[in-house]
């Protein structure tokens, strides 16, 4: 699914990029180039890194 319209960004390269290791907006601004036009879709990638960040912590606590 596109998630960065300006930049023809898909959520698959957003994902692929947090997976290793790319896990904050400014890295994925200066990697992917993703919400730094328009603005539209910042909230969309906020949206992916919070789920990123909460199947971090729950893989966590599963391993403890």
């Amino acid at each position: 699914m596109y998630v960065c319209i300006c930049k023809d960004i898909k959520d698959k390269q957003i994902k692929n990029a947090m997976a290793s290791g790319v896990d904050s907006m400014n890295a994925l601004k200066d990697t992917l180039d993703v919400a730094n036009c328009c603005g539209c879709c910042e909230p969309m990638v906020q949206d992916l890194l919070d789920e990123h960040h909460a199947n971090k912590v729950e893989g966590l606590a599963i391993a403890v």
